[in-house]
């Protein structure tokens, strides 16, 4: 094409290679724009036969928009093979294009491929963004490396080599990420939380629902709907309670206590080794067990405590069959009422003090 404009310049008296140089590249730029579009809404249209989910998450990341950004170097190249002038200037254009469109469609795909896995059921115990997310760092590293050599025009090992010496000051830089990469994998590694487990972390007022889990963050919202963002290293490095188990067994345990005033403790009328105080204990744990709401195939337990200066105390310790918030304290709030209202029947009193 360049010597044929060339020659039709000349034909008209015009000698001017620069000015074909010019036309070419304009004809060859315009080409790419044209053909990349073309290509780009047919991928899109061919890609209607895909499922519904896997198609708008592939044009949600722009993967046909930057497969077809491939077709861009391929023109710059059959252009400078015509031009046949600075063959090694357009080389190292068409290098530079193709490792940045193989980067980009690369971390499309990894993008694509997190999304499609975030629907599935299996997302939820086994949380993969964080190694999603590490994938596309070391496409981007690995890309930016090989980018960096094709500009100096170095081995990308040499380049590598050289990069060694900067690994320290690199660690104290990202030191933070570094943390939270790791954590992140331990995290996910060994199953400690997953997507919408209940977790609680006292010493920094956190109890919630966990909304996701990223490289170096783990999303919590709080039962007040508040939203906090913690790092993932946090959750390695701190104990925290994670009340998945209450939710897959379809429990949630009560433990909590009462104090009888010990001078109101005494014998039966019937039996003088009867006390008041164990056949209330009997009675409750007979109510417990015939309630419908305390689950039955857990440990039920009436039981007392160490006694102190201020009674008797006497813990309940049972599982109710539901797990949400209201309707455990509502479970709770009965059960204590009716210990309340039975206890003068059996001759008791709570402790007051004064």
């Amino acid at each position: 094409m360049y010597l044929l404009i060339l020659n039709f310049l000349s034909a008209k008296g015009f000698y001017f290679p620069i000015a074909a140089y010019a036309i070419c590249i304009a004809i060859g730029l315009t080409a790419c724009i044209i053909i990349r579009k073309v290509v780009s809404q047919l991928l899109i249209n061919f890609s209607k036969r895909l499922a519904g989910t896997a198609q708008s998450t592939l044009i949600k990341n722009r993967f046909f928009v930057r497969l077809a950004n491939l077709t861009i170097p391929i023109i710059i190249s059959f252009m400078a093979t015509d031009i046949g002038l600075h063959y090694m200037f357009w080389s190292r254009i068409v290098s530079t294009l193709l490792i940045i469109f193989i980067v980009l469609l690369a971390d499309s795909i990894i993008r694509s491929i997190g999304d499609i896995y975030s629907t599935y059921e299996v997302s939820k115990t086994v949380p993969l963004r964080g190694v999603f997310q590490v994938l596309e760092i070391i496409v981007f590293v690995v890309g930016g490396i090989v980018l960096i050599s094709v500009f100096v025009d170095r081995s990308p090992a040499t380049l590598l080599g050289s990069i060694g010496a900067m690994t320290a000051i690199v660690t104290i830089v990202f030191k933070d990420a570094i943390l939270g990469f790791v954590a992140g994998i331990q995290l996910t590694a060994n199953n400690m939380v997953s997507v919408g487990d209940i977790i609680d972390l006292p010493h920094r007022e956190i109890s919630g629902t966990v909304l996701d889990i990223s490289l170096i963050t783990v999303k919590v919202e709080n039962f007040d709907k508040t939203i906090v963002a913690i790092p993932a290293y946090t959750l390695v490095s701190e104990p925290f309670v994670n009340r998945r188990g209450m939710l897959l067994a379809g429990a949630r345990r009560i433990t909590r206590a009462f104090i009888i005033d010990a001078n109101t403790i005494g014998t039966c009328n019937d039996s003088p080794h009867t006390t008041n105080i164990g056949a209330f204990r009997e009675y409750l744990t007979a109510h417990l067990r015939s309630r419908t709401d305390i689950n039955q195939e857990l440990t039920i337990l009436v039981r007392q405590l160490q006694a102190s200066g201020m009674g008797i105390p006497i813990e309940v310790y049972a599982f109710t069959t539901a797990t949400d918030l209201v309707t455990y304290e509502n479970i709770q709030s009965d059960i204590f009422e009716h210990i309340y209202s039975t206890l003068p029947d059996f001759g008791l009193k709570l402790y007051q003090r004064g």
